[in-house]
């Protein structure tokens, strides 16, 4: 779950997992991380996964949304209570379907759509939404649950180095090993992606969970291919360092605070 605040006062919400147990240290936060903004103009959904939708009419009710932005790809938790809830709301505002390879300009900002639907690609997390948010020489790369499969045959062969290069990467699919691990080749992990982004941090957006996340391996990769902030870290987890705020200050410059 993250609240994009732009500088033009647009506000942008990737992905929400309200729950009954989080929701009011999670509304809390969000009604001091805004300010006197009370709209959110944008909600995009990754994918149609239920902890990444989960709560989103609760979102609405406090902090209207104006349009909702999907890939316009069924997740595989189409059966849930999360799911419908979605829908729901997806039919009565306004919505667009994000096309890959795309971008908007948000004020002084870049908001670059780098993958989207794929017929090439049929697991529905690899047709996440992948969005990196630029400003004035900073940014940040959100990464959804893509594995390593639509980097490597999709995002990396389209855009040139310096579109991919980011200071801050948030880690795809929790921590998950999926991000590395390709099975056509067993000698080695994939990381011409994580070279090229060339991150100083990696964010891991993890909770409790049955499916041992973060990995450790992938943990372990993170933090070789992350270069470290300049008090040396490399990789901060949600689950550890709690919420936090990034600032974006352009010219290669940005700020993080944990605990918020």
């Amino acid at each position: 779950m993250t609240l994009l605040c732009f500088p033009n006062e647009e506000t942008y919400l990737y992905d929400c997992n309200i729950t009954s147990e989080n929701e009011g240290k999670a509304i809390d936060y969000l009604n001091r991380a805004m300010g006197e903004r009370r709209n959110i103009d944008v909600f995009i959904c990754s994918h149609r996964d239920a902890d990444h939708i989960r709560g989103v009419k609760t979102i609405h009710a406090i902090f209207p949304i104006g349009k909702i932005e999907d890939a316009g790809v069924p997740g595989t938790t189409t059966d849930s209570s999360e799911y419908r809830e979605y829908m729901d709301l997806r039919r009565s505002i306004p919505c667009e379907k994000v096309k890959g390879q795309t971008y908007q300009e948000v004020g002084e900002a870049i908001v670059r759509y780098m993958n989207a639907e794929n017929p090439d690609m049929p697991d529905a997390n690899d047709q996440s939404i992948v969005l990196k948010v630029e400003f004035k020489g900073s940014s940040a790369l959100l990464t959804g649950d893509t594995s390593f499969k639509p980097w490597k045959e999709k995002i990396l062969p389209y855009y040139a180095s310096e579109k991919l290069q980011a200071n801050i990467l948030l880690a795809a699919h929790h921590g998950s090993l999926t991000f590395f691990d390709d099975p056509n080749d067993k000698a080695n992990y994939y990381v011409e992606h994580i070279q090229t982004i060339k991150p100083a941090m990696t964010l891991i957006s993890v909770g409790p969970n049955t499916h041992e996340l973060p990995d450790k391996k992938a943990v372990e990769l993170y933090e070789k291919y992350s270069s470290g902030s300049k008090k040396g870290n490399k990789v901060f987890r949600t689950d550890k360092q709690g919420n936090m705020k990034l600032t974006l200050k352009g010219s290669g410059d940005w700020s993080l605070v944990s605990n918020q």
